[in-house]
């Protein structure tokens, strides 16, 4: 029982110490943070090199090619704010954050993105970050798009619900009929919501009692 006890007791610091170790400091936290208001600022000013400054000699060879070809040339308004840190280890942390942004013709709010700081000295620098896909009107159109998609789905899925309790309702015989046809029609998916489960689901478990009894029945005629 003891060994067991202290197997449970070892288990449970095995999770949590490196959970406790893998905390960002506060100081750590600052550095990143001015690391992230450098690019703030960077992309406001239109002044690329600032960005460049802070690329880390690890990161992807195609990342400074795409910050350039997403921004360079625009005037974007840029705010930038952290939601989370993530130490990845190998002293790496990921940047969870929100920003807004706006263009020529286009803006966005309250849209996350990412940053992954490498410390290498007393620098931390940029190793990978989304940050720049999401600037322009090529990536808001297109966001916007997929938005409109869902809710045109959604919206077909619910129109279908609702016509198909309207049919289900009239072609039912049950009690308050009209009263029910009507609540459908003037409430719309709220009111074939309520239809499904209040009535239909009601009059599918009377009519599945009903042909069980009928089969019960047919078992007993052809018995005699």
């Amino acid at each position: 029982m003891t060994k067991t006890r202290n197997l449970a007791i070892f288990q449970i610091i095995l999770i949590i110490f490196p959970l406790v170790l893998a905390q960002v400091s506060y100081s750590d936290k600052i550095e990143i943070q001015n690391q992230i208001i450098t690019i703030k600022n960077s992309i406001n000013n239109n002044d690329l090199d600032s960005i460049f400054s802070i690329i880390s000699p690890n990161a992807r060879p195609e990342l400074r090619a795409e910050i350039e070809n997403n921004i360079a040339g625009q005037t974007i308004k840029f705010d930038q704010s952290v939601s989370s840190y993530e130490d990845l280890g190998n002293n790496q942390v990921k940047v969870n954050g929100v920003y807004s942004a706006e263009g020529a013709g286009w803006n966005v709010n309250g849209m996350p993105n990412y940053f992954i700081f490498e410390k290498i000295g007393d620098s931390w620098l940029l190793v990978d970050t989304d940050f720049h896909q999401k600037l322009g009107s090529e990536y808001v159109f297109e966001f916007v798009g997929k938005i409109i998609l869902i809710v045109f789905i959604v919206l077909l899925v619910l129109g279908a619900f609702w016509l198909w309790m309207l049919i289900d309702a009239i072609n039912r015989q049950f009690e308050n009929k009209t009263v029910w046809i009507i609540v459908i029609v003037l409430t719309g998916f709220l009111g074939a919501i309520l239809y499904f489960f209040i009535v239909r689901r009601k009059l599918k478990k009377q009519e599945k009692e009903k042909e069980y009894q009928n089969q019960q029945q047919n078992v007993q005629y052809k018995s005699w």
